[in-house]
């Protein structure tokens, strides 16, 4: 088992560069920590260097991936044209901003790079805030009867359409966070299956599956270090039978909780625990309401900006290869910054009290044999011949890395 030592994260963390700019940020219980009421930088420190502020401390983290003139650039990004056959992309997005994590991030840098290619030949207009719709059924369903031209939700939410992107739910089938991003890498195998499929059954083109992250496992009871640990402790889980079946195999209790009402549950004590990508815990602040985090690496959360593909054919071709260039740029840069954002995020949640752990390989191992017992019941939800080509082409990107 290793430890992050208290001392050397929090010299790491007051190590970083006010310059340096984002994880994602926002969206948590308290995301401003106390403080004397002093001037807060802009990368959310006080007079002394403490983060107090972790909306604007994960915000500042992404700032290096845009340079002045993507800027100037995002600054207009919503500038009505005058061009007579100019294209209108709406864009429906769950977040409050682009600005908030990598996955969203790696939107930013698509409309930058389609508005440089395309200048005023298209027309961006972005709506925050789940304003064109916040469930799998406004956002889906709204893409597939063109009341907007693009999205941005995770993989997850596309279950009930497709079970296209099921095979990222089958725990330990992705080993770790460099291995999910190059399973959803531009040219991945595994990817190219996922999105075909996903295309075939709703209609809808994944132009990037920005990089998400790796799920873990935070409790208050005890740290978790080996199987035994695990027994007996009540985990929220997902909605999703593969999601409970593993953390059954692991010997859990999995509760289904509204991620909405997770926060309150955990504060609570409604249920022990709960696991969600280091970004989600951060953004959260769950270090408030948990006290052990065990890096398990059991699934990868990838993200998806998909397009209604009618309308993509619609476009002249020029312009699709602009979407096309654009989309592999949003792709590449999400999986970068998010291995940057990352150890930040970790530094800071070790710094606020959370006794961090890393299984060792033996123990991540028996995980993963155990949770194995269930991905027999994979085949059957997402049908055997599709659950066997895409898990060999997952094994392979893995294998090849």
């Amino acid at each position: 088992m290793k430890k992050r030592t208290l001392a050397m994260l929090l010299a790491c963390t007051m190590m970083l560069s006010v310059a340096l700019t984002g994880c994602g940020g926002g969206g948590g219980k308290d995301n401003k920590g106390g403080g004397s009421g002093a001037a807060v930088t802009e990368d959310g420190r006080d007079a002394d260097g403490n983060i107090v502020d972790l909306t604007a401390f994960a915000v500042s983290l992404g700032s290096q991936w845009f340079t002045d003139e993507d800027l100037e650039i995002w600054d207009h990004i919503q500038d009505k044209s005058e061009n007579p056959d100019k294209v209108v992309l709406r864009y429906a997005c769950v977040n409050r901003s682009c600005d908030e994590s990598p996955s969203l991030r790696g939107d930013k840098r698509f409309f930058i790079e389609l508005k440089k290619a395309m200048g005023d030949r298209v027309e961006i207009q972005l709506f925050f805030n789940s304003t064109l719709g916040g469930t799998a059924d406004q956002i889906l369903g709204g893409l597939q009867a063109k009341n907007f031209e693009i999205a941005s939700y995770n993989v997850g939410a596309y279950f009930e359409y497709t079970k296209a992107f099921t095979p990222l739910d089958v725990g330990f089938l992705v080993p770790d966070l460099e291995a999910g991003i190059a399973v959803c890498a531009e040219g991945s195998p595994a990817r190219d299956l996922m999105i075909q499929k996903c295309l075939d059954d709703t209609g809808l083109l994944v132009l990037n599956m920005g990089a998400i992250g790796m799920r873990h496992i935070t409790n208050d009871k005890r740290p978790i270090t080996t199987l035994d640990d695990m027994k007996g402790l009540k985990i929220r889980v997902q909605n999703n039978n593969l999601h409970m079946a593993m953390f059954e195999a692991l010997g859990c209790s999995p509760t289904p909780i509204a991620f909405s009402e997770l926060f309150t549950a955990l504060q609570q004590k409604t249920v022990d625990g709960q696991e969600n990508p280091v970004s989600n815990i951060f953004e959260q602040n769950y270090v408030e309401v948990q006290k052990y985090m065990t890096l398990t690496n059991h699934l990868y959360t990838a993200g998806a900006t998909a397009m209604n593909y009618e309308f993509y054919q619609s476009l002249p071709a020029d312009m699709q290869q602009a979407i096309q260039d654009a989309a592999a740029k949003s792709q590449e840069q999400s999986g970068k910054d998010l291995i940057n954002c990352e150890e930040q995020m970790l530094d800071y949640l070790a710094s606020a009290g959370f006794e961090i752990t890393e299984l060792t390989p033996e123990s991540q191992e028996a995980f993963k044999e155990k949770a194995m017992t269930m991905w027999d019941q994979a085949g059957g939800v997402m049908g055997q011949e599709y659950w066997d080509s895409v898990r060999t082409a997952i094994e392979g990107v893995v294998s090849g890395m």
